[in-house]
């Protein structure tokens, strides 16, 4: 019976090999689709770019600084390989995807459309957005979920060492994944008799000892380097008075990660419809969890619930204590949203239908996303600037550019600098200057470059510091004339 039971087993996960395999390639063509145009990146893309290229070279001195480092140390190892910084944090990214598509098949095994619901959790559009457009979301929640299927399989050896492993993993790439610590915390104490009976309570208490003391090792050397265990100020937040109101934007994560960002701005999330819709959303996110975790269908319901519920109110609790992201922002739903959607599957059971309109639903949302594209309005278009820099910058050069130039970074293994017209006196030491134009609308349309940068550009030029190798309404790309 044991053996017609694990060859059974074989079989359904032979079976969704081709889903996980079918939705990756699916998500690839996807962020593929989206970013046609060429990749675009904003503020934390760029900083994760040029960081991935500095590791590339040198360890960095400490854990992290705005995020932890391990999203460009993934891609800085790659990159000792000969592999570009943007195409390696792509690499990983995709790497990081597949993990967390195959995690989900387990949690789907002999469900009905399992495999619909794999390239459904592939197609959402936040999961496009993240593979093509760099982001440290996409590995926490690979991570995230790692650990709660090595929940779903303690006391078995390896998943007591393995999810105490992932909870650090996770930390490597989001300083929000502290929160895996007190989930295991709890997840030790429910099953403290099971594993006790099985012989393992000891090397749960060590391996979740270990890898805590491990995560406050890398927060003190970020205090030792910075001053802030989270590698900068983070200020202070409003209070645990406002979690309501957090709850609340947390819960427009969800519309704006399915369809898109301009609900919230339509609606406004600070208006009282906004707040109440807000609520509904984080409701029936944390009322889906409670279901499952009261009423569980399979071995992997409780820890899905455990974890979607910790994250989401320690997400909340965060902002509440300080200055971290957004909340409505679409990728601050990615880390609940697998474990959501695969307890949404189980609480349907035989429905088909349900499932299918659904997962139907998403595969529609995700390719209406792609087809749409990007939004441009991100940063400026540096497209322009690319093939008059590609003959003449050298293996050495340094590329000075404005905030809205950011997407060049992605283009160059070189490394950039950031200038600013306001601090602009001409000391600037990089041989390459590439400006850009700030876009106005989603379509990448623009006003021109400012007057001050025209103005500073062409007092450069007519001194003779620098020449003009290429000068548009919107990109301005400029070589300095000497040594400086």
């Amino acid at each position: 019976m044991g053996e017609s039971n694990a060859q059974l087993e074989k079989a359904e996960a032979a079976s969704l090999k081709p889903a996980v395999a079918g939705a990756l390639a699916l998500a690839a063509a996807l962020a593929a689709l989206k970013y046609r145009r060429g990749p675009i990146l904003g503020f934390d893309q760029y900083y994760y770019c040029e960081l991935a290229k500095q590791f590339a070279s040198s360890w960095p001195d400490r854990f992290g600084n705005a995020w932890p480092f391990g999203y460009p140390m993934a891609g800085a190892l790659l990159g000792r390989l000969g592999l570009p910084a943007f195409e390696s944090l792509v690499a990983a990214s995709a790497a990081c995807l597949l993990v967390l598509l195959a995690t989900s098949a387990m949690v789907l095994r002999g469900r009905p459309l399992g495999w619909l619901a794999v390239l459904a959790l592939a197609a959402c559009p936040v999961i496009s957005t993240q593979l093509g457009g760099l982001g440290s979301e996409l590995p926490f929640s690979a991570a995230f979920m790692a650990l709660m299927v090595c929940l779903a399989l303690w006391p078995a050896r390896g998943a007591v060492w393995a999810a105490p492993l992932c909870a650090l993993l996770g930390f490597g790439f989001r300083y929000a994944s502290l929160i895996g610590f007190p989930v295991l915390g709890v997840w030790i104490i429910r099953h403290w008799a099971g594993l006790q009976s099985a012989r393992r309570l000891g090397e749960a208490v060590l391996a979740t000892g270990l890898a805590a003391a491990a995560a406050g090792c890398l927060l003190a050397c970020n205090a030792m380097v910075s001053g802030h265990m989270s590698g900068m100020d983070r200020g202070s937040g409003s209070g645990l008075h406002s979690l309501p109101i957090e709850l609340s934007q947390l819960g427009w994560s969800v519309p704006s990660a399915i369809a898109g960002g301009w609900w919230r701005f339509e609606v406004g999330i600070r208006t009282a419809p906004g707040r109440l819709l807000g609520g509904l959303f984080c409701g029936a996110m944390l009322g889906l969890c409670l279901w499952a975790w009261l009423r569980p269908r399979s071995r992997y319901s409780r820890p899905l619930a455990l974890g979607a519920t910790s994250y989401m109110l320690g997400m909340a609790v965060l902002h509440c204590v300080g200055g971290f992201d957004s909340l409505d922002n679409p990728r601050t739903f990615l880390p609940a949203f697998a474990p959501l959607l695969l307890l949404a599957v189980e609480r349907l059971g035989a429905r088909r239908l349900l499932i299918g309109a659904g997962c139907g639903a998403l595969l529609g949302l995700g390719i209406a996303a792609s087809l749409r594209g990007i939004s441009r309005q991100i940063g400026g278009d540096v497209r322009a600037a690319v093939e008059p820099l590609r003959g003449r910058i050298g293996p050495a050069d340094r590329i000075a550019i404005n905030d809205d130039a950011f997407s060049i970074s992605a283009y160059f293994p070189q490394a950039t600098d950031r200038v600013y017209e306001a601090f602009w006196d001409g000391r600037n030491t990089d041989r390459f200057l590439v400006l850009c134009a700030k876009p106005v609308d989603r379509f990448g349309a623009s006003a021109g470059l400012s007057p001050l940068w025209t103005r500073i550009v062409s007092d450069e030029v007519a001194r003779g510091g620098y020449r003009y190798i290429l000068q548009t309404r919107s990109v301005v790309v400029a070589e300095r004339a000497s040594a400086p």
